[in-house]
Formats: structure tokens, C-alpha cells, sequence
């Protein structure tokens, strides 16, 4: 037998005996692997030991570091299915969630510092709530391109109001879905891939009919059907175009019996009134096709043209009766049978458990793109297929795999270099999961605080959505009505601020310092409109309510967050100066430390502002700007390690609030204090050779060994990676 395929052979044997109780899915991976491993001539990594396993797993599937408690479980239970029973209580626990978020929103560009801020919001509760319930993949996505109708209906709508240009959406949307690069041919034919403007055009026009300006109503009318969506596409075109008809010949009967003057008033009126309204809607329109634009210069078509809906590979986009052009899209991009759709998550998921993926960059294939291992890419996309795009029960494969228990490569795979998968990549933590292991040594598991329902935001939404309700019910003729009932003060303020427009355009074109006295006069018009405003406001909803639509909703407003749990006995054993520092700083709200640094570990990544705001913890470490697709840094920095050393996370850690000084406490000596100190970081005790250099630091250092092994541990390598 020739060495390849004895050292083949070999690989086999060891794989088999060691996975025994694995899914037959994951023993197929390991095969295929092995495969690839004998044709490479490479062997497989060792396998990992408990302490990095248990580790691996938490940062991995729970986006943390395990509790010493938690590691502790894994280490000593002596059941042959612990990881896999492991496996599946990380998958199915809050924490999961949390972790998948912060994937997911790097990816979607999830932003809440956006004008639509309470979309954004509302959009990123919903996407929590789809990992939360495991939605398929495949339905996550037509939901997503599908979805339309007020905030108050779905937070989905968050996805189209997330870019104010279509065209760059529209890039956006196929780069993350089908990993193809095709911005370039918004302004000109692809300089390096197949793609044309006009495709680029073609793929527009699935896309284009998506209104996101409007706010769900027209004054001259309701801009929604009375029949529901559903209703009205499961009729035949022709019956929807005489439904269409119909509404609109009543809304001009309608608006034929109210004057112009009239309506001028209301729109006056309506103005600053609909101001809570704007970019909370997103509203399908069938029929409404891109342009080419005006320096157009290719010759099979002319600027200013009209471009029908094409897809740009793979079977066409079949537009079925009472289908809207948008959910033909929805349907061709998630069939099993587009070449890119389910290869692109199966890569996605691949290199989420691996560190890289079987086809890198992940999102810019091409047609002659070829995965490091093309028949376990094959497999792997046919495995997502089997099991329905639960990403759960996809990921729990890939856990599950002998390969992924293996010890982390830690040579580094430079792009276009071909990796053979003999174990997970040495990766460095993502600037969340460093967030959350500090959350985890300060708090202990606060996993179930994820996705806590949002009370404030859901009745505000309510409270928008009865607003327009009421809006729709008055209609044209109830709105003309209150706008005359408010006439005379309407008239006066708007007398008063036009002459205000007046006195400031006179300010303007006299010039000079007058600076101060224009900004009083744009005060004094602030109120007025804020005055008609309220005044309108109360004609329409009553007093009590229009109130609560003008206090609106304050996001940064805190929500409740749990309080860590006091050791009786822990207490008990402080000293009194101790005790005092200890309930200083349990009962502080702010979530700040003593030296009023802002920095609250009370709660995790995913439910901190999304993303955090420059400076603070979270970006130093590399959090993205969500301005690019998964647009993070994994890179270290001096701030970093400043940070580390000299900022409020090590005095919180410090604090005897925290659960890691609370186990701390309970270790009598330094010696022992230190082993605490390796448990709660590295999941592991000290080595032989540390255990020796740790003797001579405690010797010399006595109690403040403890302090200096912290900042050396929190600033090292080993804490920072997932090994």
C-alpha cells in the first residue's frame, strides 16, 4: 500500500474510533475531510482537551466564557454524550441568541444611530425573536424582502428602511445573500466579473417598487386598500386592476366634495403632526420600474429607459398569479435550486464553527470560484437542504463533527492559501464576546436577559399605530372639519411665522452680527409649530393621547436590568469596609464604575446600543460601524491593552460586587486565589511550568500577586482567543 493511501487508511480508522456516538451527518463531514487530508498528505490536528473544549464551545455557541461553575459541570461529568448534550443546551439557550445577533446584525448592517431610530429598534427586536424561534433560513429571507406595511406590523421593515438609496440596497442584498459582488455595476459594466449595468438594472427592477418615504397615508386618501394584502393577491390581475379602479374613482368622488383651500389648510396643519410617522413604513408598489440613468452609454438600450425584472443567474424569476414582483424575487432567491443561495449560508455557518471558510472571501464568488474542498462544499449544501435551513440543527452538525473537537491551528492562512481543516482555526474573540466573558466574571450567566420584550416600545408602536388608524377613519372630510375648528388660531400662528420667515430673510440680507436674534426668532417659530401642532393633534386623538404621541418614545430612556445576587454567607465573611464598598456598589443604578466611568457590564453586547458609539469599549475592540457588510476588526491596538490595564473594566472587576471577586473571596490563600483566577479566565488550572512562576510572584508580591496575575491574565493571549 502506498503512503497516501496507508496514512489515508490511518486517518480513517482514528476518525471512526474516535466518533463513535457522533450524528451520522458529522461522521460523513469527517470523512470527507479525511478524504481531502490523504490527498494533502496532512494529518489531523490532536484532539482537544476538556478545558479548551468547554471554552471553545461557550465562545462559540453562547458568544461567552463559561462560569467556573459551568466549566466545572463539563470537566467532571463522566457521560460519553456530554458534548453533545452540551452542544444542543448552547444552541437552544438565550445566549445563543444574543451571540447570533451580534453575527447577524454585522452582516445586515443593523444600525440604531439612524434617522429611523425607532425602526431600527423594532427591527432589531424582531430579528432576535427569528433566532430565538429558529425561523428557517430560507423564510428569514423572504420575510425580510417580502415584508411590508407599518413598524407596528412587523420591525422587518427595518431591512428596506436600512438604506435611503434602492440601488445600493439592492448591492447590498445580493452580496449577503448569494455572496456576489456585483456593486460595481450600478455605474458601469463589471471590470472584473461578468456583470452589466443593464443586469445590474434587471435585478433593480425586482426591488424597485419598495416605498419607504411614504408614512402608510395619503391625504387625499388611505394609501391602503381596505381588503387585506392577502385578499387582494390572491385575486387574478385583472381583478386586482378593477379593485384598484374602484378605490381610487371613491377617493376622487371623495376628495371632488372638499375644496383645494380646504386641503391646503389640512396638509399645513398635517405637516408637523405626521412627523412621528416618517420611516416607519415600508409599502410595496406592483408595476414601478428603475430608469436607466441619464449618462447611460451602452448600446443595448438608452438612457431614460425602462428596465423589466431579470434574474441575473440561474432559473428565471417565475411571477405566479396574484404574485407581486417582489415575491417572485423572494421565491427565486431562496429556491434550493439557485446555484449561489444555499451554498452561501452553508459557507457562512462553515466558517462561523471554523474560523474560515471552504470558499473565501465568503461573499464574492464568481462563476469560476472553487471551494477548498468542492465534494464537502457539495455535501454541506445539500446537508442545509435536509435539514429545512434550520441554522440550529445545521450548526449542531458541524459541533458535533470529530474535526471541530480537534486543537486549533495556530498558523495562519493567508488569503488564497489553500487549509485542509485538520482543526478549528486559532481565531481571536470578537470585540462582543470579550464584551460578554467580562459581563460573565462580573455577573455570572445573564443569558435570560436577552430578548426581554421591549414594553416601552411595543405601546409607543401601538400607540403610532392607533394614530393612524384614527387618521384613516377621519379621513379627508374628519380632517377638514378639525382643521376648521382650528382655523382662526391655524390662520394666526401662520401669520405670525411667515412673518418670523420675513424678519429672518431681512437678518440674512442685512448681514452683520445677528446671530443671536435670528436664533430667538427660530425659536419663537419652533413653538408656534409646535402649538398648531398640539392643536391638531388633540382634534384628532383627545387630549390624553395626543400627549403621549408628543412625549414619544425615548430610546435612551434605561429598561430595568437584573441585579446581581448577594451570598449571604460571602457577605457574612467580609470585612466591614468591604461590606460597605460591596453594597456601594451593588446599588448603584447607573451601572458605572466608582469613578463614574461609563461602562455598564450589567447587561450583554446584544442589548447594548447597536452599534455602540466610537470610544466606547466596544469599538476600541474592534465592534463595526455596520457601514460595510461584517465590517469589524479583530486587530489589536494600544487602546486595547490601555484599556485593559487602566480602564473601568479593571476596576469594575475589582469591585467585591463582582461574581469574580465574590469566588475569589472564597479562596483562602493567594495559591489558591490564582487557580480561582485560571478557572474563571482561561477555563483551566495553571500548568506545571506557571504553577513555578506563579510560587515566586506570590512569594514576593504576597496579596497583591493576585491583582497583578488578573491584568496579566485579562491582557494576554490565552484569554483572548478562542483556542
Amino acid at each position: 500500500m502506498n503512503a497516501p493511501r496507508l496514512l489515508f487508511a490511518c486517518l480513517t480508522l482514528t476518525t471512526a474510533s474516535l466518533s463513535a456516538a457522533m450524528l451520522p451527518e458529522s461522521q460523513k463531514i469527517d470523512q470527507l475531510l479525511a478524504q481531502g487530508w490523504g490527498k494533502a498528505g496532512v494529518k489531523p490536528n490532536a484532539p482537544a482537551s476538556d478545558d479548551v473544549l468547554v471554552r471553545r464551545l461557550y465562545l462559540d455557541i453562547a458568544g461567552r466564557i463559561p462560569t467556573i461553575e459551568e466549566a466545572t459541570a463539563y470537566k467532571e461529568s463522566n457521560d460519553p454524550q456530554k458534548r453533545a448534550k452540551l452542544i444542543d443546551a448552547l444552541l437552544a439557550s438565550d445566549g445563543y441568541t444574543s451571540h447570533m445577533f451580534n453575527y447577524w446584525a454585522d452582516i445586515l448592517r443593523l444600525s440604531d444611530n439612524v434617522k429611523g431610530r425607532l425602526t431600527a429598534e423594532a427591527y432589531e427586536e424582531w430579528l432576535k425573536k427569528q433566532l430565538k424561534a429558529n425561523t428557517p433560513y430560507d423564510q428569514f429571507v423572504k420575510n425580510l424582502l417580502t415584508t411590508d406595511g407599518g413598524v407596528w406590523d412587523s420591525g422587518s421593515i427595518g431591512f428596506w428602511q436600512r438604506d435611503e438609496n434602492k440601488l445600493d440596497h439592492l448591492a447590498y442584498t445580493v452580496q449577503v445573500f448569494l455572496g456576489t459582488n456585483i456593486v460595481c455595476a450600478q455605474c458601469h459594466n463589471h471590470p472584473f466579473d461578468k456583470w452589466t449595468q443593464m443586469d445590474y438594472y434587471h435585478m433593480a427592477a425586482f426591488t424597485n417598487g419598495m416605498d419607504t418615504k411614504g408614512n402608510g397615508f395619503n391625504i387625499k386618501g388611505s394609501s391602503r386598500p381596505e381588503l387585506d394584502k392577502k385578499t387582494i393577491q390572491a385575486m387574478s390581475k385583472q381583478d386586482q386592476k378593477a379593485y384598484r379602479d374602484k378605490m381610487q374613482a371613491e377617493r376622487k368622488k371623495l376628495e371632488s366634495g372638499t375644496n383645494k383651500e380646504d386641503m391646503q389648510k389640512v396638509k399645513q396643519a398635517m405637516q408637523d403632526v405626521m412627523k412621528p410617522l416618517r420611516y416607519t413604513s415600508a409599502e410595496w408598489q406592483e408595476g414601478k420600474l428603475p430608469t436607466l440613468p441619464h449618462d447611460y452609454q451602452y448600446k443595448d438600450a438608452k438612457p431614460g429607459e425602462k428596465v423589466a425584472a431579470k434574474a441575473m443567474f440561474g432559473h428565471e424569476a417565475e411571477l405566479k398569479p396574484g404574485q407581486t414582483t417582489i415575491q417572485s424575487f423572494a421565491n427565486w432567491m431562496t429556491n434550493p435550486q439557485n446555484p449561489r443561495f444555499t451554498t452561501v449560508i452553508a459557507n457562512r455557518m462553515w466558517k462561523k464553527a471554523f474560523g474560515i471558510g471552504l470558499i473565501e472571501p465568503v461573499d464574492e464568488l464568481t462563476d469560476s470560484t472553487v471551494a477548498s474542498n468542492p465534494a464537502l462544499m457539495d455535501y454541506l449544501s445539500e446537508l442545509m437542504v435536509e435539514q429545512k435551513y434550520s441554522l440550529k440543527s445545521f450548526l449542531r452538525v458541524l459541533y458535533n463533527t470529530d474535526t471541530y473537537q480537534r486543537a486549533a491551528t495556530t498558523q495562519e492562512v493567508q488569503l488564497g492559501e489553500a487549509y485542509h481543516f485538520t482543526g478549528p482555526i486559532l481565531r481571536r474573540m470578537s470585540a462582543e464576546q470579550v464584551w460578554d466573558s467580562f459581563v460573565t466574571l462580573d455577573k455570572g450567566n445573564v443569558d435570560d436577559s436577552v430578548d426581554a420584550e421591549n414594553t416601552r416600545l411595543h405601546q409607543y408602536l401601538d400607540d403610532l399605530s392607533m394614530f393612524l388608524s384614527t387618521i384613516k377613519e377621519k379621513g379627508p372630510e374628519g380632517l377638514v372639519q378639525i382643521a376648521k375648528a382650528n382655523a382662526d388660531k391655524l390662520a394666526a400662528n401662520q401669520k405670525k411665522l411667515d412673518e418670523m420667515k420675513a424678519q429672518m430673510a431681512a437678518i440674512k440680507d442685512k448681514g452683520g452680527d445677528t446671530a443671536a436674534q435670528a436664533k430667538d426668532l427660530a425659536r419663537q417659530a419652533q413653538q408656534l409649530r409646535k402649538e398648531t401642532e398640539r392643536d391638531f393633534l388633540i382634534g384628532l386623538v383627545g387630549e390624553e393621547r395626543a400627549a403621549d404621541l408628543r412625549q414619544g418614545y425615548n430610546a435612551k430612556q434605561p429598561e430595568k436590568t437584573k441585579r446581581p445576587q448577594i451570598d449571604p454567607k460571602q457577605l457574612a465573611s467580609m470585612t466591614k469596609e468591604q461590606r460597605r464598598e460591596f453594597m456601594k456598589s451593588f446599588n448603584r443604578k447607573d451601572g458605572k464604575t466608582s469613578g463614574g466611568k461609563d461602562i455598564n457590564l450589567a447587561t450583554r453586547a446584544s442589548e447594548q446600543p447597536s452599534p455602540a458609539r466610537p470610544g466606547t469599549f466596544l469599538r476600541t475592540f474592534g465592534q463595526s460601524d455596520r457601514e460595510q457588510i461584517q465590517n469589524a476588526s479583530e486587530d489589536a491596538s494600544v487602546p486595547q491593552a490601555l484599556t485593559m490595564l487602566n480602564g473601568p473594566v479593571a476596576e469594575i472587576l475589582s469591585s467585591p460586587a463582582s461574581k469574580l471577586n465574590q469566588d475569589l473571596a472564597k479562596a483562602d490563600s493567594p495559591a489558591k486565589k490564582i487557580n480561582t483566577l485560571y478557572l474563571a479566565l482561561l477555563g483551566r488550572q495553571p500548568t506545571a511550568n506557571e504553577q513555578g512562576v506563579l510560587n515566586g510572584v506570590i512569594q514576593e508580591r504576597g496579596d497583591k500577586a493576585v491583582a497583578d496575575v488578573t491584568h496579566a491574565l485579562i491582557t494576554g493571549s490565552q484569554f483572548l482567543f478562542v483556542q
